[in-house]
């Protein structure tokens, strides 16, 4: 498939249930992982330090995580994981979800190299992807998980992304312990680093 395009965001403020680019403030979802401003078509993940971040009230404070109360780890390794990478990984799995019919329409990436949260100090970036809104489609059979599974993407380990869809489409992608493409690595390691040149490039 061809390469997706990467858009370069204006500078970027997200408040609760505002995403503002450049001072053209849009109302926004506001996922635990993500946020999704319908008027753009973007889903920009939420960035501490260029790093995953989550609002969940289970999620600990960074600083906690891998404490005994993250026993495995888990939410530390999420919080490790550079913004980038993620968005890489998101964009495999929604072109392998579209393509079985199981997802929305990817669109393209995006990056934020001037992002704004009111959960976070100071200014740092994020990346997302540009991606059809769920809520305009009709209405279909939910996706199983063995359809899932079948179109090369592993479900998070609740199997949220089964159990929240959409009209019938898979829509979140991100947990603690998030979904992931399977058998991907090159394919993710490509769109991080394109992603990664067009954040130095716009810096």
């Amino acid at each position: 498939m061809p390469e997706p395009r990467i858009t370069v965001l204006p500078p970027v403020t997200l408040a609760p249930f505002m995403l503002a680019t450049g001072w053209r403030p849009h109302w926004a979802y506001m996922g635990m992982w993500a946020a999704y401003a319908p008027a753009l078509q973007l889903k920009l993940l939420h960035s501490v330090g260029g790093h995953v971040h989550s609002i969940a009230h289970v999620a600990p404070r960074r600083d906690r995580a891998g404490d005994p109360g993250d026993p495995d780890a888990a939410w530390a390794r999420a919080f490790a994981k550079p913004i980038a990478r993620r968005a890489a990984e998101n964009w495999v799995m929604l072109e392998r979800l579209h393509k079985a019919g199981l997802g929305p329409e990817p669109l393209g990436l995006a990056v934020a190299p001037r992002y704004r949260a009111w959960f976070s100090r100071g200014l740092t970036h994020s990346a997302g992807t540009l991606v059809a809104d769920l809520h305009r489609y009709p209405p279909k059979v939910p996706a199983t998980e063995e359809q899932v599974r079948a179109a090369g993407v592993i479900p998070d380990a609740r199997l949220a992304c089964v159990r929240e869809q959409i009209n019938g489409y898979v829509s979140d992608l991100n947990a603690v312990r998030g979904a992931m493409p399977e058998d991907a690595g090159e394919e993710v390691a490509a769109l991080t680093e394109r992603l990664d040149a067009a954040l130095r490039g716009a810096r």
